[in-house]
């Protein structure tokens, strides 16, 4: 990866890559090796790239503890991608299987379990803004699989409740990661409000692209196979706005409200969101977060890292995977 948000913090996630490496061995040699597959599997890293972004953006310099934050981040959020994996029933992940397809569902629940005690047992000597910011991001993120489990094939589910969703599911974990930077290099409050406000916008937009992603991607560049979402009936943004079609949206609500689809009506679901102005509405709505996001940054001075904080929104939103 080569965008310019990556190559500015290159060298401080090679250090999260480490300090994951070695915050996940055990006495177990297979639970050790259930976590490496979990993490090892190809992951942007956005959240600790926004920790260590925020971080720089604020004028810290030593970013050792900004490292473990991030690796915690990244850990906490792998966990959860465990457990969500079987919870939906999925079989890729970033182009390889998922880890209870690969080891057993136990014992990945174990690893999962373990994973999330690991990423907090990194975080505690942070001060207690940072351990209670990461507590209610990682609380939000368990509220927001809980309720997005209840809107699955419910043609009733509205734009307003997918929003929470997402707000709780992946925007807070983000905007926890650039409020906990801005921390730990004593930024002032309004610096730290600004980040975390951009973070959260961020987070929103990443989630509406990916979701937009499983009706118009390719699988090679997303690791999953595309239709995943409408199989699962969840309530993505994409289904919601096609389902409002004046003519294609009742055959696609019909479709979506069955309790089990085959993969030729999954196919048949992509065509006819395709066919609606969805997509468009999706990628638009994520692109004027990006962009209204990016307005936030104008609290801090000028630097490499607020360019970099830049690029990371746009490529958030241009990215095919």
């Amino acid at each position: 990866m080569d965008t310019r948000w990556h190559l500015a913090v290159s060298k401080d996630l090679s250090a999260v890559s480490e300090v994951m490496g070695s915050s996940i061995r055990s006495d177990s040699p297979e639970l050790t090796e259930i976590c490496e597959y979990a993490l090892g599997s190809g992951g942007k890293k956005i959240r600790p790239a926004m920790c260590i972004l925020a971080f720089r953006a604020c004028g810290g310099e030593d970013s050792k503890q900004a490292v473990e934050v991030g690796a915690a981040l990244e850990m906490i959020h792998s966990a959860t991608l465990i457990h969500d994996d079987i919870n939906d029933e999925g079989d890729l992940r970033r182009g390889a299987k998922v880890a209870y397809k690969r080891y057993s569902i136990s014992r990945s629940i174990i690893a999962g379990d373990f994973l999330f005690a690991a990423g907090f047992n990194l975080i505690g000597g942070a001060s207690r803004e940072i351990i209670k910011c990461i507590f209610e991001a990682a609380s939000a993120m368990g509220a927001g699989e809980f309720d997005q489990k209840g809107f699955e094939h419910d043609p009733r589910v509205t734009e307003s409740s997918y929003l929470r969703i997402i707000e709780e599911k992946t925007a807070r974990l983000i905007e926890c990661a650039a409020r906990s930077g801005a921390f730990l290099a004593r930024a002032d409050a309004s610096a730290a409000d600004a980040l975390g406000s951009f973070a959260h916008d961020i987070g929103m937009a990443f989630q509406i692209v990916d979701d937009t992603l499983d009706v118009v991607g390719e699988e090679g560049a997303t690791g999953k196979r595309i239709g995943s979402d409408i199989m699962e009936g969840k309530p993505t943004l994409p289904i919601i706005y096609a389902m409002q079609d004046p003519s294609l949206g009742g055959r696609i609500r019909e479709l979506f409200e069955s309790p089990r689809l085959d993969w030729a009506e999954a196919e048949e679901a992509i065509s006819l969101i395709k066919s609606t102005d969805a997509i468009q509405r999706c990628l638009s709505k994520a692109r004027g977060m990006a962009e209204g996001a990016i307005g936030l940054l104008d609290a801090l001075e000028e630097s490499e890292y607020k360019g970099a904080l830049r690029d990371l929104a746009r490529y958030i939103v241009d990215r095919d995977r």
